[in-house]
């Protein structure tokens, strides 16, 4: 378990509140399950997602649309919301990951101009994985329409 570096600093008081890290009682880990293949363990996707939207927001406000961050955290973003989907069962986050993807497209134009983010190929990714993300939701709703 990592060391808390901020124990002491405070004329032997305790840490302040704000300054607080939480601490995971489980340390996420990967199973190697053989055949090049491994299964995550332990992860949280809630607090992932939490963690990511946080640190994208900070991005935004900080360095605007055009940091590359910003792509590169949506995108994962959209993966944990497909993720989130398929283990929840919630046809909802189908929308929150294709909302991702249209940020990822909005700071590619950002950043590349019409032109330019329109004849990048992971803008036409983007826009092929909306339209299979959009396809999943409607199976999703239709299996939730006839298991009642």
């Amino acid at each position: 378990m990592p060391r808390d570096l901020l124990v002491g600093l405070f004329d032997g008081s305790e840490v302040p509140l704000a300054l607080q890290t939480s601490k995971r009682q489980v340390i996420p880990s990967l199973i190697d399950v053989g055949n090049g293949f491994q299964l995550p363990k332990d992860f949280d996707n809630d607090q992932a997602i939490t963690d990511y939207e946080e640190a994208l927001q900070d991005i935004i406000d900080n360095a605007g649309m055009m940091h590359p961050a910003v792509a590169m955290i949506a995108i994962g973003l959209a993966v944990l919301y497909d993720t989130k989907a398929a283990i929840d069962k919630d046809a909802k986050c189908y929308d929150k990951s294709i909302e991702y993807l249209t940020l990822v497209q909005q700071a590619l134009m950002a950043a590349l101009g019409p032109d330019g983010a329109v004849a990048n190929p992971q803008f036409l990714m983007c826009e092929g994985r909306k339209e299979k993300l959009r396809r999943k939701k409607e199976r999703r709703l239709a299996k939730a329409a006839i298991h009642g």
